[in-house]
């Protein structure tokens, strides 16, 4: 099982309500099963960016980046993220306006898939970029929201809360709605997210845990 590719994906599929999503860069580690795996870096702000790089898989095999930024543009907001490891490469392009996907352009063509056709897609969507920023700009609990990749579509929905030792714990589901799951042949549809918000001086992201197939992807502030 491709574990890197998988978390590349995770980062990328969560991977920006604008509003309100913090302008200076956060830097998380990214570890499974108690390997760090690399990092990933999200930069808030007017033109919100992320990137990850994993450079500590097993014997390198898996080893990749992925980067991905949201423009604001005369025609709507721009999507691009690019995909690059030793199994594959991939460079995703989608227009949004008004919650919609307008235009999607996705090299090579062979990882399009039927919801790269955008008139599929569900209407009040983000990007990738900014469902991260939804969760590293929350008030509070994050609320339900649905974002789309080029590729599929995911529907965010928050499932409980807790306050415990000066943090918020905010856990979420992740479900894609419309589109193939995650990871071939496995093709995960539901994974669950939890959210851990350090509360003193104003609330932070400190970790984000994405579970699923009986693995746990951890990502941890770092600083």
């Amino acid at each position: 099982m491709n574990f890197a590719h998988f978390s590349n994906k995770m980062l990328a599929a969560l991977a920006l309500a604008l509003t309100g999503a913090m302008a200076q860069a956060e830097t998380f580690s990214v570890q499974l099963a108690g390997r760090d795996l690399g990092s990933l870096t999200y930069q808030g702000g007017a033109s919100p960016a992320l990137q990850s790089s994993l450079n500590n898989t097993p014997l390198g095999v898996f080893n990749g980046t992925f980067t991905a930024t949201s423009e604001s543009t005369s025609a709507g907001q721009q999507y691009r993220g690019i995909s690059q490891s030793s199994r594959k490469n991939r460079d995703i392009s989608v227009l949004f306006s008004e919650g919609r996907a307008i235009d999607t352009v996705i090299t090579p063509t062979s990882e399009m898939t039927p919801l790269s056709n955008v008139a599929a897609v569900p209407v009040g969507v983000i990007d990738p970029v900014g469902a991260l920023g939804q969760f590293v700009g929350a008030k509070g609990c994050p609320a339900a929201f649905r974002f789309y990749d080029g590729r599929r579509a995911i529907l965010l929905q928050p499932v409980g809360q807790a306050e415990v030792a000066g943090q918020l714990v905010c856990d979420m589901s992740y479900r894609v709605s419309d589109g193939p799951g995650h990871l071939s042949p496995l093709y995960i549809k539901s994974i669950s997210v939890n959210l851990v918000y350090d509360l003193a001086g104003g609330q932070s992201l400190r970790k984000l845990v994405l579970s699923a197939a009986g693995f746990d992807l951890l990502l941890m502030r770092q600083g």
